[in-house]
């Protein structure tokens, strides 16, 4: 599987699998270290990339175990010794049968617990984790507070949202995680964000669509008869049918939820 790299500013590249939906990863490389957030999917080169970018340091942090996000291309840098950092809540996704088919035969034992609020201080960035339970139990951010940039993975989408899936934690429970992360990064007018899937956008997004995300979660949760919705059917990784709802808001184009995984 090919893949595109474009640097977006001084130290940060985006590598994006050349595929319909292709999943974005972000290297990162600072002065002292880099650190490659996801790891695509079925890229078998992207350890490659990265040492083509970089022959610092390196360390991959994951910003949820889904197998399109932690694909293929850890083999090779768990080969190669590079730590492989990830919440121990999403750890089941390697674990559980019903999930690790689709993770391309790797283990839990390749992993290095991910710690809530761990920074990793590269030389000239600084990412904090900040965990945000709900798209799956693990999922988190990386914000880097001076600069203003926050790495998101699948936890707000880019457009597309998908908390239908198997694993999905209760919107209600996403709520509570986006009160916490609109906490840390209200005040940030200038933040742009990364998110797991750039190219489902079509502008750069900034804090503003944070912001919708979480209004059009709690109108959900609130049932406002004014959110546009429609019945979907959505295939799972394993090829069973999920029926959900699907509503949309401004750049939201797609947020999936079951209306039955509301409250839990």
């Amino acid at each position: 599987m090919d893949n595109v790299v474009k640097e977006l500013s001084k130290g940060i590249f985006c590598i994006t699998e050349d595929r319909p939906g292709g999943v974005s990863a972000y290297l990162v490389v600072g002065t002292e270290k880099a650190l490659l957030i996801d790891s695509l999917f079925k890229c078998r080169t992207l350890y490659d990339t990265c040492r083509g970018l970089t022959d610092l340091p390196l360390e991959v942090a994951l910003t949820h175990g889904h197998w399109d996000h932690a694909g293929e291309g850890l083999h090779e840098f768990a080969e190669a010794g590079v730590p492989i950092y990830l919440l121990k809540k999403d750890y089941f996704f390697f674990e559980d049968p019903d999930f690790s088919h689709a993770l391309h035969g790797l283990k839990s034992d390749i992993l290095t617990p991910l710690g809530e609020n761990q920074v990793f201080d590269l030389g000239g960035f600084r990412l904090e984790t900040i965990t945000v339970e709900g798209h799956t139990p693990g999922s988190c951010c990386f914000l880097e507070v001076d600069k203003q940039i926050i790495f998101t993975g699948d936890s707000t989408g880019a457009g597309v949202f998908f908390m239908q899936l198997p694993g999905a934690q209760p919107l209600t429970l996403l709520q509570k995680s986006f009160k916490k992360l609109w906490d840390r990064i209200k005040d940030m007018n200038d933040l742009i964000l990364h998110p797991g899937h750039r190219n489902q956008s079509p502008v750069q997004l900034h804090l503003g669509f944070i912001a919708d995300t979480i209004m059009l979660t709690n109108k959900i949760i609130a049932g406002d008869p004014d959110v546009p919705t429609e019945d979907r059917e959505m295939q799972s990784s394993s090829g069973h049918v999920v029926k959900c709802k699907s509503a949309s808001y401004n750049l939201i184009t797609n947020y999936c939820y079951r209306p039955d995984n509301i409250t839990g």
